[in-house]
This record gives structure tokens, C-alpha cells and sequence, in this order.
């Protein structure tokens, strides 16, 4: 047996028989916390080009701290719910299931949430719609009984400049955080913290082709007491003054590590000969010693 919370079905006609806004279709509020969610049974039936209704549900989501601002719009066509979206104006962002149970549609917040109450209101017109579709609604605390189950994506879109405390999304993509005149499309004034950044850049495995052209360590030496810093590394100043782009150089980066490994195996090989050069003279000191002996 369903336990119904809340049933206040009023109908407001705007104009003649038929209406084309629903309001209120029917109010909500349940002081405790529901065990499967809030099922929301309309009288809607799920038919073939029937009905392409706006669902609005405003009100208070109290055990979040969230004002509700719910649109949910979809259309039947072809024995499935098509293109059905949720947009949401407030501070609450539930999921949201469409379902069909005894031929009719049903709304189904799947969420448990302390104290909530909304009201529900619609609009529908030139879809074959009646008033009675939009009578009669009751909300209660059961699960979904049906295989006709979807989701209801979220989608919101916006235009223009979009301000927030201490930063814009501009009109152009460019983001600000920490700044309203965002240059760049992120631009943040202050600390950025995150687990992986991942940056799109070129190698420099050219350093490891024959026909590099390797400084020869004096070279280096030479260059880094004239200009002190690097070669194709900017100096400091113009980092301070410019910034740098960060593909660009831990590409200059791995390029010098990358050198550095070629400075190693040259130093190992002139390592190796001054050994093998070594062990030749211990080889003969040993033989110059045995002659002596054997006198």
C-alpha cells in the first residue's frame, strides 16, 4: 500500500477549459527523511506525441542548505522518452529518473534528503494535453517499479559575460580566477593546487640525431660565465617579466638533461680508455717487474 506524503492537487485555469500554465500542479514538503526518495506520480500518459510539457519544481532542500530550482522538460516519441533534460537554477542538482509505471509518467528525485518542500508547476500546450493530466498528482516515499527507467541529464548553457566573487567567465571563453580581466582562457591570480596537470608538447629527442650539433663542454663553460644562464634558456629577468610557457620549456628542459646524457656517455667512454689506458701500464710495470726479479 503506497504511503502518500503530500497530495494538494490544485488547478489554476489561465484561459477556457484548457490551460496552458499548471500552477500549482501540486505541493510537496515532508518533515523527516524519506526512505527511497520522492517519487513524483503525474497523470501525464507515456503516449506516442503526447504532451511535451515544462516541469518546474521550486522550493527548499533543507537538510542541504539548497534552494531548489528544477526544469525538467522531455517528449515521448517512438515508445521512448526523447531528448530529456533537466536544467537546474538553484543549489540543488539531485538525480533525476523518468519512468513509466501503469501507462503513466512518473518523476523520480532518487535522493533522501531531511525536510524538503517544493512546488510543482507546468506548462503544456498543443501536444494533446487535458487538464486532468495535470490533476490529480501525488508524491510519495516509494522505489521505482518499472523497466521503462532513464536518467535525466543535466544540461545548462549561458551567455555573455558570467561574473562570480573575484572572477569572470568572459564572453570570449577566457576564465578569470582572482581577476575580472581574465587574458588567457584560464588566468588565475594566486595558487593553483592539483594532483596531475598534463601539458601537450614537443620532445627533443632531435638531440640524439647524428648530425646534432653538440656544444663541447668548454663551449658551455664559456657561455654560461659571459651570459650566465643556459644556452636557448632565458634568463631570469625575462622569466620574471614574461612568465613562461610551460610546454615550451620543459621541452628546453629536456632537451639539456637530454645533452647531459651525452656529456655522460662521452665522459664514460674517455673514463673507459683512461682505465684500459691504465691497465696496459699496470700490465707492463708487472712485466718489467718480473724481468727484474728473474736477474
Amino acid at each position: 500500500m503506497k504511503r502518500i506524503l503530500v497530495i494538494v492537487s490544485l488547478l489554476l485555469f489561465t484561459t477556457g477549459l484548457y490551460s496552458q500554465v499548471y500552477t500549482p500542479v501540486v505541493n510537496y514538503y515532508y518533515n523527516g527523511t524519506p526512505t527511497h526518495g520522492v517519487k513524483i506520480e503525474t497523470n501525464i500518459p507515456f503516449q506516442h506525441g503526447i504532451s511535451m510539457p515544462t516541469i518546474i519544481l521550486e522550493g527548499n532542500c533543507y537538510g542541504k542548505h539548497n534552494s531548489i530550482g528544477l526544469a525538467i522538460t522531455w517528449y515521448v516519441y517512438g515508445g521512448v522518452f526523447y531528448s530529456p533534460k533537466v536544467s537546474s537554477y538553484g543549489g540543488y542538482t539531485p538525480e533525476i529518473k523518468l519512468a513509466v509505471e501503469n501507462g503513466k509518467i512518473v518523476i523520480f528525485i532518487n535522493e533522501r534528503n531531511f525536510y524538503d518542500r517544493f512546488t510543482i508547476r507546468a506548462y503544456a500546450n498543443g501536444k494533446g494535453e487535458t487538464s486532468s493530466m495535470f490533476a490529480g498528482w501525488t508524491i510519495v516515499d516509494e522505489a521505482l517499479n518499472s523497466s521503462n527507467v532513464m536518467v535525466v541529464p543535466y544540461e545548462n548553457r549561458f551567455a555573455g559575460n558570467i561574473y562570480f566573487p573575484n572572477g569572470k567567465w568572459a564572453d570570449n571563453g577566457n576564465v578569470g580566477i582572482g581577476t575580472t580581466n581574465p587574458a588567457y582562457k584560464l588566468d588565475v591570480v594566486g595558487t593553483i593546487r592539483a594532483r596531475e596537470l598534463k601539458v601537450d608538447m614537443q620532445g627533443a629527442d632531435f638531440v640524439f640525431e647524428k648530425d646534432y650539433q653538440l656544444r663541447t663542454i668548454e663551449e658551455v663553460e664559456e657561455f654560461v660565465s659571459v651570459n650566465k644562464h643556459l644556452p636557448e634558456i632565458a634568463p631570469a629577468k625575462e622569466m620574471q617579466e614574461n612568465g613562461v610557457n610551460q610546454s615550451e620549456m620543459n621541452q628546453k628542459l629536456l632537451q639539456k638533461i637530454e645533452e647531459l646524457t651525452l656529456y655522460a656517455i662521452q665522459q664514460q667512454k674517455e673514463i673507459n680508455g683512461l682505465k684500459g689506458e691504465n691497465q696496459e701500464l699496470k700490465d707492463i710495470q708487472q712485466e718489467l717487474k718480473n724481468l727484474t726479479l728473474k736477474k
